[in-house]
């Protein structure tokens, strides 16, 4: 197993207005470190130019434990746990330097691609052995369960705008996060729960995002976000989200939230009540 360390210190931009890394900045460390540790194993960008490739993620998913703030060090671990004829699985485990205590840990699935016109091709022998070394394995992938919108879902709607758009020339991948929690915002505020940033006494905390992506959205397309709750508790709620254009799915997500610091307010538990299973409303 070849592993590999970035190391980043979160900047103002970074947090989002509870002080904490947003998860679109930790998303964004993930990808950074992946192509890091490519190209320490002698694959860096310019010799996935000399042969027309790419890797691009196919899926994400990311368990948050505990969160960083302003000035805090984070490691990024990684290392390349499977590997197949197209497809690779990468590893992640966040650490805060302060105090060493991991802070994130997931994996990103990807696929090797012809850069021009994105079709899944075989991965060489060379770049298999260079990111595996110790010997080429495979491991079976928790499952995907893609669930279909119930007739009450909520749903937004947006306009790729330019800042959003990499060097793929589409919506670069840890951008559907922000896409994901400003939904999330929307459809509770639709329901009678509004985001209070400056609130004491707690506070609404992402624990999870599984984030499949199946094709890209591009500069000036109009995308539908459509959000539904399938479980609530007391401390939480569980969500599906979708990102479609033109009633095509582009993107498919699941992810855990749960209330920390006090007892869970009524109006977001009504809230999340409604948004799984009482008639939605739309925007």
């Amino acid at each position: 197993m070849h592993s590999h360390v970035s190391r980043y210190r979160v900047q103002l931009f970074d947090v989002n207005a509870f002080g904490e890394l947003h998860a679109t900045g930790l998303l964004r460390f993930m990808q950074q470190t992946a192509s890091d540790g490519s190209a320490a194993a002698g694959f860096d960008i310019e010799w996935y130019e000399r042969h027309g490739t790419i890797w691009l993620i196919r899926r994400t998913v990311v368990e948050y434990l505990t969160p960083a703030v302003y000035r805090d060090e984070i490691a990024v671990h990684t290392w390349v746990s499977d590997m197949r004829r197209v497809r690779s699985q990468r590893e992640y485990e966040l650490r805060r330097g302060r105090d060493d205590q991991v802070i994130a840990r997931g994996f990103s699935d990807w696929v090797y691609v012809e850069t021009a016109g994105g079709k899944p091709t075989r991965i060489p022998d060379e770049l298999q052995r260079g990111l595996m070394p110790g010997g080429v394995a495979v491991r079976p992938r928790p499952p995907s369960k893609p669930g279909k919108p119930p007739p009450h879902a909520f749903q937004t709607s947006r306009r790729v705008e330019f800042g959003a758009i990499d060097s793929l020339a589409h919506v670069n991948n840890a951008c559907y996060a922000t896409y994901i929690e400003q939904d999330l915002w929307d459809a509770l505020a639709a329901y009678g729960w509004a985001l209070d940033a400056f609130a004491r006494g707690g506070r609404l905390r992402l624990r999870t995002h599984d984030i499949e992506y199946f094709e890209p959205a591009l500069y000036g397309d109009r995308l539908t976000g459509v959000i539904w709750i399938t479980a609530v508790s007391p401390a939480g709620f569980r969500c599906e989200h979708r990102v479609e254009r033109d009633g095509h799915r582009l993107v498919r997500a699941a992810s855990e939230w749960v209330w920390e610091d006090s007892a869970m307010p009524p109006a977001l538990h009504m809230a999340a009540v409604a948004l799984a299973g009482q008639e939605g409303v739309s925007q």
